[in-house]
């Protein structure tokens, strides 16, 4: 008994986080995503940070992170119309990884920046759907020298919900 009582609270508690989303959709880049409502959303072309001149910032998706040591935990969302190859070509200096998120398979790469006093993990992710190359930068921004390691895989699975949520078209 109580195991199905557990269980029916998990599954309650799943439930009220799946539905506590928002959605956003860039109609000029005809891409869409899901995000949770605890996140913060800017389209501010001022807040988002382009790695590319190719590309063009659409949404930065700033997540909630309560573990010491992180500043930041952020999504950026960026887009351009170039070519296939030149979409292939963002990732020149490093071999990309195959990994598919819900319908969608992107090339992933990985690097860390950092300064004196930080460190700031980045996945990128890029795909290439009619015409347009989509790229989306994940960091999460870190003290150098914490008192604790810092695990920071739970803020990179939150993220990758997003990524899962990720629709193109229409």
């Amino acid at each position: 008994m109580k195991k199905l009582s557990l269980a029916l609270i998990f599954l309650f508690l799943g439930s009220l986080a799946v539905s506590a989303q928002k959605t956003f959709y860039s109609k000029e880049y005809k891409v869409g995503f899901k995000y949770p409502t605890t996140a913060k959303i800017t389209t501010k072309p001022d807040n988002l940070v382009v790695i590319s001149d190719a590309l063009k910032g659409i949404a930065m998706v700033s997540f909630p992170h309560a573990v010491a040591g992180v500043y930041n935990a952020d999504a950026t969302i960026t887009a351009g119309t170039i070519t296939k190859d030149d979409c292939a070509a963002l990732s020149l200096n490093d071999e990309p990884k195959k990994k598919k998120f819900g319908t969608t398979t992107f090339d992933k790469t990985e690097e860390v920046e950092g300064g004196m006093e930080s460190i700031q993990p980045q996945e990128f992710y890029r795909t290439y759907h009619d015409g347009t190359c989509y790229e989306i930068r994940l960091s999460v921004g870190q003290n150098k020298h914490p008192r604790r390691p810092i695990n920071d895989a739970p803020l990179f699975a939150q993220m990758y919900t997003l990524m899962t949520s990720m629709y193109f078209g229409k």
